[in-house]
Parts: C-alpha cells; sequence; structure tokens
C-alpha cells in the first residue's frame, strides 16, 4: 500500500513539475510544496529526488525562523527569484559540454542558441581548469510575465529545432563552490555571464523591507519573478550550513 501510494503521489508530483516548468500550472506553490514535502516523507529515497540532487530547489518556510537559525550576524544577498526553467550548465577546459534540466533532461543543443549564455570562457585558469565546472542559473523571457516567461523557455527547451529568439540565461551559481557569494558573481560576470541584480545587507528588517517593496511591484519589477531569493554570502557559513535532500540550508525563497 505504502509503495503503491509513493508511486502514485511521485508520478502526480513529476506532472505537475513539469506543468509548471510548461507555464501552464494547475496547483498553487503552496499545494505543490505540499504534495512534494508529503512525498519527501513517505519515500526520500524516491527517484524524483534523486534526479533534482545537481539543482535544488529552494525552501520557503518563515523567514525570521531562518535567520534566526542559520544567518544571525551574517552579511546576506537578496536577489530576484526568477521564474523560467532552471538550467544546470557544465564546461570542460572553457568549452560548454553539457546543459540539463532540473529533471536531468539533456538540452545542450538548445542552451547553445541562447545569445547571451557563453558557449566558451575566458581563459582565466578557473574557468578552463580541465576539472569540470559547472554553473546553475535561469533560462527566462526579459520584459515578460512570469507565466509568458516559463512558458517561452518550458517551449524552447521541447523544440526539435529551437532558435532561442527572445530568451536569455541568467547564471546565479557556481556549483560546489566554497566561495563568497559575492565573490562568485564577480566572477560570473568576468565570465560574460548575465548576472542578477543583487543587494546585500546584514540587517533582517532590510531584507523584510526589500520583501515588502517585491510585494507592492517596486523591486525587481521589470523581470519575471515568482519572489526574491536570500542567501548567507559567507562561503565557510554555506559549507557548514551544507544542504538537504531538496535545498541548501544557506538560502531560502520569500514569496506571496
Amino acid at each position: 500500500m505504502g509503495k503503491t501510494w509513493a508511486k502514485e503521489l511521485s508520478g502526480l508530483v513529476e506532472k505537475l513539475d513539469v506543468a509548471y516548468r510548461s507555464g501552464n500550472a494547475q496547483v498553487s506553490d503552496k499545494q505543490f510544496d505540499q504534495l512534494e514535502n508529503r512525498l519527501k516523507e513517505i519515500d526520500p529515497q524516491n527517484s524524483y529526488f534523486q534526479q533534482k540532487m545537481k539543482l535544488l530547489s529552494l525552501d520557503n518556510y518563515c523567514f525570521s525562523e531562518w535567520w534566526a537559525e542559520k544567518a544571525r550576524n551574517e552579511t546576506m544577498i537578496v536577489q530576484p527569484k526568477f521564474d523560467g526553467c532552471a538550467l544546470g550548465l557544465r564546461y570542460q577546459s572553457g568549452t560548454l559540454v553539457a546543459a540539463f534540466t532540473r529533471s536531468g533532461k539533456d538540452v545542450l543543443e538548445a542552451a547553445r542558441t541562447i545569445c547571451n549564455l557563453p558557449v566558451e570562457l575566458p581563459e582565466d585558469g578557473i574557468a578552463v581548469s580541465e576539472e569540470p565546472l559547472e554553473i546553475r542559473g535561469e533560462l527566462y523571457g526579459p520584459n515578460l510575465s512570469r507565466t509568458k516567461s516559463q512558458a517561452l523557455a518550458g517551449g524552447h527547451l521541447r523544440k526539435k529545432n529551437p532558435t532561442g529568439a527572445g530568451l536569455s540565461f541568467v547564471a546565479y551559481e557556481i556549483l560546489g563552490s566554497t566561495a563568497d557569494e559575492i565573490e562568485d558573481i564577480k566572477k560570473l560576470e568576468s565570465w560574460f555571464f548575465e548576472i542578477p541584480p543583487t543587494n546585500r545587507t546584514a540587517d533582517p528588517l532590510q531584507v523584510k523591507r526589500w520583501h515588502k517593496e517585491w510585494l507592492a511591484g517596486e523591486l525587481f519589477e521589470n523581470l519575471p519573478t515568482d519572489g526574491i531569493v536570500v542567501k548567507v554570502n559567507f562561503g565557510k557559513t554555506k559549507k557548514r550550513l551544507g544542504v538537504n535532500s531538496k535545498a541548501p540550508n544557506w538560502a531560502i525563497a520569500m514569496k506571496n
């Protein structure tokens, strides 16, 4: 009975996730999170979560609790939570060799058509290392609503002959990095990636003010977003906090 229920729930969550990424959400974010959390409770080793280990999602529980437990006395980074399709990029010796979605789908050819996505990185040591370099970001539609951004990005990744028209890629994480967030953002920019608008503060009240501004449409208003992302800046703190099966403990999303 338990295995049957887990299989059915896994299929439902996967179906809803695909619909969401296609710009055709069938349930609210809150309802989806509840279903996903329920699946995690009854079957934490489900293949649905194994597929997502590389491109983790973000927890969206109470900011005050997260700050008190994990970010007190820490500098925090606040960025827009882009609404499109998450992409992971892998570079070998500075050359783009793989691109994948959160579900693990290979979308290398589609990624290569995005005009602002570098297919070759500068020869600055780290970028051209023989060790694979993996970068996380979001494929999105600039100047579009969040729903249209999702639909355009999702449709592009499903096309047999994609053109990349109307889409951009924004990079916001070097996977596995132990450096400070600000340093990673500077490094991404030096590699000619588009980077997100980035605010910095150690004041939790300022974070709450920025969230209120976002809710009022006064922060990141020209971007397709469904919230703001709050991260711990200090690399050593990020390493200490680590990640759980679903999300990094050093970052959260603040939504509606």
